[in-house]
């Protein structure tokens, strides 16, 4: 045949301590301690690690490939203990759910010609029932204020928001990522 179908050479790293084959080595009588995967026909991965353990369940036949530098301490991990209360709406204020899109999100991207002509426009998500007792549609531009500035944007209604909630895109030009999480308790209808 004219053609070549051998396989290319995999990728060679000359600082790891592994073999960049397809086959590799994992034999268990080899003298490292640096095992990169552990696998035996018909055995399952856990029990697979046995054939390079001194005993089942002991320490690994050629040593231990490192140290632990962290140990967990008692009562070390409170915060899994301390569950903040779920949301509940209360009328006249909203949360702040943060949305964050693909292209804009971030302020390199906003910086791309390229990324520009993909970024949605700057928004605010609203529950119907939110917008319902707002007295506003989709389109309709309504302000809020934080920290010394109003902000004015088009609504856009979604049923993926619970009553309230408020959608922002997170990072957009104007809008801060330190509104993630925050309450609102002007939102109204902008002016003309």
């Amino acid at each position: 045949a004219n053609i070549s179908v051998h396989e290319p050479r995999q990728p060679q790293d000359k600082d790891t301590m592994f073999a960049f084959s397809m086959e590799g080595n994992n034999q268990p009588t080899a003298p490292r301690s640096e095992i990169p995967f552990a696998w035996a026909p018909g055995w399952n991965s856990p029990q697979a690690w046995n054939k390079f353990q001194d005993e089942v369940g002991g320490k690994l036949r050629h040593g231990d490939p490192g140290v632990r530098l962290i140990e967990a301490t008692e009562g070390g991990l409170d915060y899994f203990t301390t569950v903040p209360a779920s949301f509940q709406a209360q009328d006249g204020q909203w949360r702040i759910a943060p949305y964050y899109h693909l292209f804009g999100s971030d302020e390199l991207s906003q910086r791309s010609p390229v990324f520009q002509s993909r970024m949605p426009q700057p928004y605010i998500k609203l529950n119907p029932a939110d917008a319902a007792k707002l007295g506003v549609n989709a389109g309709t531009r309504v302000s809020f204020s934080y920290d010394g500035n109003t902000v004015t944007l088009p609504v856009e209604i979604s049923e993926g928001l619970a009553a309230g909630q408020v959608g922002l895109p997170m990072g957009m030009p104007g809008i801060a990522p330190v509104l993630a999480g925050a309450r609102l308790e002007d939102l109204r209808e902008a002016q003309q």
